[in-house]
């Protein structure tokens, strides 16, 4: 523990308390009261702070970005953890960075999510997809929760300008469901995950989800005519509610008229 604490500069109780909230793998015991490290400890502990000191992460959202980073933290030899280009990339964290590179990342996780969910997507797919290094995507994002919520709202946006754009003039509520359902298909494994992990009161998914049914829903509202709208004022949220299940309803039907293992993942 004193060589651990010297060689990361971190006190003897923050290292005790990363190893009580599994931000650390244990050590291994050598006598009751003395336990040998190595250089993974030494390098996480490291991580840590740089992910505190330059990010501003929590230590609840550094516990979700660690297992992204070292997936195989455990079984890990007792080597260094990251090559050289990886610590840079986590060391310049925080710099100045292009807005085209975080764009590219959120249209590779669009189309990611959109195709397997949010579940079976991990970072690692991200950046094999953009090809960029893993530690560079923590330079825009500080976690896979952070991409999913700029993905949410570039769904938003999508689905929005997609209607409008769709839409036959005059069209009606009842029509309006489906060309909703239709723009918002290719992307509903997005808007479904969205609602689960809102209603799992993970932080800033509700606020997420409001943004895009509203956004969704003011796209609704411009594109319907003015006199229905006033005569039912709750008509473009109800379009919203009825399009999602519309679109759930289409790959239902679509999954009971072909086999399961030629559909896309």
């Amino acid at each position: 523990m004193a060589e651990l604490v010297a060689r990361s500069a971190t006190g003897a109780a923050t290292v005790r308390y990363y190893l009580t909230v599994g931000l650390l793998p244990p050590p291994v015991r050598v006598a009751p009261n003395r336990f040998l490290y190595d250089e993974r400890h030494v390098e996480v502990v490291r991580l840590i702070r740089l992910l505190r000191e330059r990010r501003g992460l929590s230590l609840e959202a550094i516990g979700r970005v660690l297992p992204e980073l070292l997936p195989d933290l455990v079984g890990r030899p007792a080597g260094g953890l990251f090559r050289a280009d990886m610590w840079r990339e986590v060391l310049e964290a925080g710099k100045d960075v292009s807005s085209a590179t975080r764009e590219r990342l959120v249209d590779a996780g669009t189309a990611l999510f959109s195709r397997r969910g949010y579940a079976d997507v991990t970072v690692d797919d991200v950046c094999k997809a953009t090809d960029i290094a893993k530690g560079s995507f923590y330079r825009y994002f500080a976690s896979k929760d952070e991409l999913f919520l700029a993905v949410a709202a570039a769904v938003a946006r999508q689905v929005a300008d997609a209607f409008p754009r769709d839409a036959v003039p005059g069209i009606g509520p009842r029509e309006s469901v489906g060309v909703l359902a239709a723009a918002m298909s290719q992307h509903l494994a997005v808007v479904l995950d969205l609602t689960s992990l809102a209603a799992q009161r993970r932080p800033g998914y509700a606020a997420a989800l409001r943004a895009l049914t509203s956004g969704v829903g003011d796209a609704v509202r411009s594109t319907l005519e003015a006199e229905v709208v006033a005569r039912e004022p709750g008509a473009p949220d109800e379009v919203v509610a009825r399009a999602v299940f519309e679109a759930v309803r289409r790959v239902v039907t679509a999954g009971d008229a072909e086999p399961a293992d030629r559909l896309p993942r």
